[in-house]
């Protein structure tokens, strides 16, 4: 080790000062005149003092990194062989005790760790008896080491302890495993395993969870999902699913009245079909719903065993035999037939609209005449319809595409025109959308947009440059908290366009038809009727408000915002108890043309957006975040409680919306963290000024800092650690706060941590500041201008106290 130790003494005093270019010339320098390089890297890391502080811009890692340059250079032939095994084992010695990945991952390639992966493996092996299952899934993926490893051995426990998530790069590589940890779940859904073995086996963290066929579906769903598998490795998983269907099925159609008997059967049709071990169940639940003769036809369809028929099916088909050679659809034929366009019952809201105005598309003809005809129109209203697919099978399809002028009704049939149109058809559908001389009515119209935009990208890439929308859902909520006089009906207990429609005309749309199989042509005259009556009721309450807003003098309804003080709040959904709002400004700065400033704008990040937040934090906005594993239910809390606005992505944002109103929650479209601070100041027009840049520590977002001369710091600095207990407390006085000479804390017994601070930086710097909640230290250096002069220039404003550079300590 002697021999490279001065080397290393030079490159670890130009570390301390900063000087990250002379340290780069030299690590070149001294490698190019080493007798083995190999030795000369492995002394030097292991004399590196940060070695084990598991950090990615450490000096070990830079180390490394410079090594690898210097081979990339055409030097690895010249040294190969100074790599043998003794230098391979000692630094995977070194490498097994990081617990950063990337670093880890760059002692692997560095030292060519998988050229002995062999003579590794028995001492991984080793670490996972030992319980370091994160450690070896890692190691295994690195070292291309994925087939020594059962399932059972490593990826089932970390599955038990909820861990799974530690072996995603390790399952991303390795198929096999991918379907054995899946088919090992979907046996637990089969109950084909006994929890109660497995306990003996396994350390389980959550009982319960294992337990629960729900949870256990849920997993298994993500699971495919994410590595693009077919469901059909998981058949009980898919009969649970396919079973739960079939049940809600029922629950709709006997309990909530709200199927139409043709659509229960279609329903069912389709269920078997997909599904044809159903059979069983079905008998089951046409008894629990004491429906026996309406069994019986499917009895003989299905060619059930004897054995999977209730008594009571039984006793009812010995009764009345003929009910087995009944047509199935005798009950929906005859209502059918009485069926009839404009027998609407008087207690619904009636279509006004002949027959002969609707035009049911299912050509390319008829497909460009509708187009030409929409685009000639100011006004239209869409909504859009698809079978409930129950969480099984393929994700939700449009099958039905209504939109509406003041004179005509087109109904798209997406079942028939998918296979016909091209992408220029598609495009006009986005053009239409993007096209700002068209308004454009809907009713929770983004949820049309995202099953829509699944059609095609021109259809999607028109939604996403959507203009001159309006979206009656949200502004009813305003114009019934705002202005309650421009409805002629009061509050109902109608939910949705419903709602709406009663509050307007004082009669509620009939919706039997809305939970009904759309993919089964060819549609019924219910059906269309229907999908008529959705679209042609948007017309007619943008005409009402209209002209209801003319009367009452309220301007620009159709892109209206809630009144100063007032929170807009969705009487669809269910939301949970209300806090009084302690930031009473702050809707109307959010949803108004008014900015917000930074220092007022206070948000809660999920774990998908974790690095949004401190980025928000070098801009001075208020920003905590969920620490990782915490469930995104946590931001109802913080909305609750802070009235934080919350910040999510994913999934989350369906789920959370059903308790938090549309104001005060935003799905973050953006990827990288830069590019999505710009989003949020632009989207919550967020005024930003020189004074806010890191008015907030980036790490734990507190807004209180001590302004501690260097003279401390370097005080700090030569404090031992181990030497401070009985050491009398001395106190100096600092802007903002003290500081203890002695132990190094401040009056809140928070650590300063200088560790990480140069010498050479101390040299250089007048004031430190110090974070008085976590300790971290900041000084004047490069962030600032990079934030003022780099690609998030426009967003910053000149304005108030000019704040100094900062760089983390």
């Amino acid at each position: 080790m002697e021999d490279y130790t001065s080397t290393f003494l030079s490159l670890n005093s130009l570390w301390k000062d900063g000087n990250k270019s002379e340290f780069s010339r030299l690590m070149q320098d001294s490698l190019s005149v080493a007798a083995d390089p190999y030795k000369m890297v492995s002394v030097c890391i292991k004399l590196c003092p940060d070695l084990f502080k598991n950090r990615s811009s450490g000096m070990p890692a830079n180390i490394i990194v410079e090594f690898m340059s210097f081979l990339g250079k055409g030097n690895y032939p010249k040294y190969e062989h100074c790599l043998n095994e003794a230098l391979q084992v000692d630094m995977f010695q070194v490498a097994v005790r990081q617990k950063n990945v990337g670093l880890m991952r760059l002692f692997v390639k560095a030292f060519q760790l998988e050229r002995i992966k062999m003579l590794l493996l028995p001492h991984i092996k080793d670490m996972g008896l030992q319980g370091q299952l994160k450690e070896v899934a890692t190691l295994a993926t690195l070292l291309n080491l994925q087939d020594e490893f059962s399932t059972e051995d490593l990826i089932v426990p970390l599955f038990l302890q909820d861990r799974l998530s530690l072996a995603d790069e390790f399952l991303l590589t390795s198929p096999r495993h991918q379907k054995e940890i899946l088919s090992f779940i979907d046996s637990i859904i089969g109950k084909q395993v006994n929890i109660n073995d497995l306990h003996k086996t396994y350390k389980i963290k959550d009982p319960k969870k294992v337990k629960s066929s729900k949870m256990l579906c849920n997993t298994v769903a993500k699971l495919l999902k994410k590595f693009d598998l077919d469901a059909s490795i998981c058949p009980h998983m898919q009969k649970h699913r396919a079973r739960g269907a079939l049940r809600y099925i029922f629950y709709k159609y006997y309990i909530e009245k709200g199927i139409q008997v043709q659509a229960f059967q279609s329903l069912i049709d389709d269920a078997l079909k997909e599904s044809p071990h159903l059979g069983p169940d079905l008998m089951h639940l046409f008894d629990e719903y004491h429906d026996l003769e309406a069994a019986a036809p499917y009895v003989r369809k299905l060619q059930l065993h004897p054995d999977d028929i209730p008594v009571r099916i039984k006793e009812v088909i010995s009764a009345k035999p003929h009910l087995t050679d009944g047509n199935m659809d005798v009950a929906a034929e005859k209502q059918l037939e009485e069926e009839c366009w404009d027998d609407g019952r008087l207690d619904f809201y009636s279509l006004n609209v002949p027959l002969e105005e609707v035009v049911i598309v299912t050509s390319v003809e008829e497909f460009t005449k509708c187009m030409s005809d929409l685009t000639e129109s100011p006004v239209i209203a869409m909504d859009s319809e698809w079978k409930p697919t129950f969480g099984i099978g393929s994700a939700e399809q449009a099958s039905l595409l209504q939109m509406a002028s003041q004179s005509r009704v087109f109904l798209l049939d997406l079942v028939a025109l998918q296979p016909l149109l091209e992408d220029s058809h598609w495009s006009c559908i986005g053009q239409l959308f993007s096209n700002p001389k068209i308004t454009k009515i809907g009713y929770g119209i983004r949820g049309d947009f995202k099953i829509l935009a699944k059609l095609h990208s021109e259809v999607q890439k028109g939604f996403a440059n959507a203009k001159n929308v309006v979206d009656l859902d949200q502004i009813k909520g305003i114009l019934v908290e705002d202005y309650p006089d421009i409805f002629p009906h009061s509050s109902s207990n109608y939910k949705g366009l419903t709602d709406l429609v009663y509050r307007c005309f004082g009669l509620p749309l009939d919706k039997t038809d809305q939970f009904s199989n759309w993919a089964a042509r060819p549609l019924t005259k219910s059906q269309i009727r229907y999908a008529t009556m959705d679209v042609v009721s948007l017309i007619d309450i943008y005409t009402f408000l209209d002209k209801k807003a003319q009367e009452l003098n309220i301007e620009d309804w159709q892109n209206i915002r809630p009144k100063k003080g007032k929170e807009k709040v969705k009487k669809d959904r269910p939301v949970r108890k209300q806090i009084p709002n302690t930031y009473e400004d702050m809707q109307m700065k959010v949803m108004n043309k008014e900015p917000i400033l930074a220092a007022d704008f206070h948000v809660i990040c999920d774990t998908m957006v974790q690095g949004l937040a401190k980025k928000l934090r070098c801009f001075g906005i208020d920003a905590e975040a969920l620490e990782t594993g915490e469930s995104c239910d946590k931001c109802i809390e913080y909305y609750e409680k802070e009235k934080r606005v919350v910040m999510t992505k994913g999934s989350a944002y369906e789920r959370l919306a059903k308790f938090i109103p549309s104001s005060f929650i935003y799905k973050v479209q953006k990827e990288s963290a830069n590019q999505q601070v710009e989003e949020i100041i632009n989207v919550f027009n967020v005024k930003v000024t020189t004074k806010d840049i890191f008015a907030r520590c980036p790490k734990c977002n507190s807004a209180s800092y001590l302004f501690v001369p260097s003279s401390i710091i370097r005080a700090l600095k030569d404090i031992d650690v181990n030497m401070t207990e009985g050491v009398p407390d001395k106190w100096v006085q600092c802007e903002g706060g003290e500081v203890n000479l002695s132990t190094g804390n401040t009056r809140q017994g928070v650590p300063v941590l200088v560790a990480r601070i140069a010498d050479g930086i101390i040299s250089r710097t007048k004031t430190f500041y110090v974070c008085a909640q976590c300790g971290r230290c900041y000084w004047d250096g490069s962030h600032y201008e990079k934030i003022i002069n780099g690609r998030l220039s426009d967003v910053v404003q000149e304005g108030g106290i000019e704040c100094e550079e900062l760089s983390e300590g």
